[in-house]
């Protein structure tokens, strides 16, 4: 049974958002206004850097360390999202598991199409590797398309034969670009995104590319030798079938995984966790999974 102030505050997250065909600018500009709601906790400490051309901040809040780190990745649909806009989650993330954060602001299409979002994920975990943190202490995490993308990079680095991270968190990922799960029609209406608006910008980030490449879509990928996975989806999700497919897929594969379903969730609910409280119980099991998994 959801909670009655979060019903509320879902029915006034529905009413803001709006309705038929907006430009790139508009879409971009919508979401960072609505997350300027939703700043970071006062102690989260956010430190931006430059990798190479690859702009990234680290984040740090009391108790946290830097013998482990989350390699962090923000949703968007590829086509927006930023550090700033999920400046909140990515403190809870960090205050929730002890660890620093490396936060990627990846490149984002049209004005950088598939595989630019890939590559700059790459480029973060051989920053990291770089640093001398071993892989086991690194657990690469996203949230929406983020969370599809830390998945696309684990599989990208079982194609080069590299050492994986220790563990992927995965916060309602995107990992079907062909848009075949049966919850895109059945939850519609019901959840903060879109099947129409999905499309399109599943349309612009693969820029006539296939959809089915693994590394665009990871539910098409070999699964087998991924570390253990958590993944965390709402029941009110349009992406719920999609990855509730993945996660069979992964257990098939003999992949340690853990598919959290939380009840009457609508998508990436995680973002607004300062007036959900769903929102920082998720944040106690990512918690406790970075512990189980580290052997803390």
């Amino acid at each position: 049974m959801i909670d009655p102030q979060t019903e509320k505050f879902y029915q006034t997250l529905l009413a803001r958002t709006p309705k038929g065909d907006l430009t790139i600018a508009q879409i971009r500009f919508g979401i960072e206004k609505l997350m300027s709601d939703f700043p970071a906790q006062s102690d989260v400490h956010f430190q931006l850097l430059s990798i190479g051309k690859l702009s990234a901040a680290w984040v740090h809040a009391p108790g946290c360390t830097r013998e482990r780190v989350i390699l962090f990745f923000h949703g968007g649909g590829f086509i927006s999202g930023s550090l700033h806009s999920h400046q909140d989650l990515i403190g809870r993330l960090a205050k929730a598991t002890g660890c620093d954060v490396l936060a990627i602001d990846y490149r984002l299409a049209p004005e950088y199409p598939f595989p630019a979002a890939l590559e700059d994920a790459l480029i973060g975990y051989e920053f990291l590797r770089k640093q001398k943190i071993p892989a086991h202490n690194i657990f690469v995490a996203g949230s929406s398309a983020g969370g599809g993308l830390a998945l696309s990079l684990l599989l990208k680095l079982l194609d080069r034969k590299e050492v994986l991270p220790g563990a992927a968190i995965c916060i309602s990922p995107w990992v079907d670009l062909a848009m075949t799960g049966k919850t895109l029609q059945t939850n519609e209406g019901k959840d903060l995104i879109h099947a129409k608006n999905i499309k399109v910008a599943a349309s612009i980030y693969l820029a006539g590319h296939n959809p089915k490449d693994p590394l665009a879509s990871p539910l098409y990928g070999n699964l087998e030798g991924l570390p253990p996975l958590l993944i965390q989806v709402g029941t009110r999700e349009v992406f719920l079938d999609e990855i509730e497919h993945f996660a069979k897929k992964a257990k098939d594969c003999h992949v340690p995984v853990q598919l959290q379903k939380f009840d009457e969730m609508m998508h990436t609910w995680h973002l607004f966790a300062s007036v959900v409280p769903e929102g920082q119980k998720a944040f106690e099991k990512i918690g406790a999974f970075v512990k189980k998994v580290a052997n803390l």
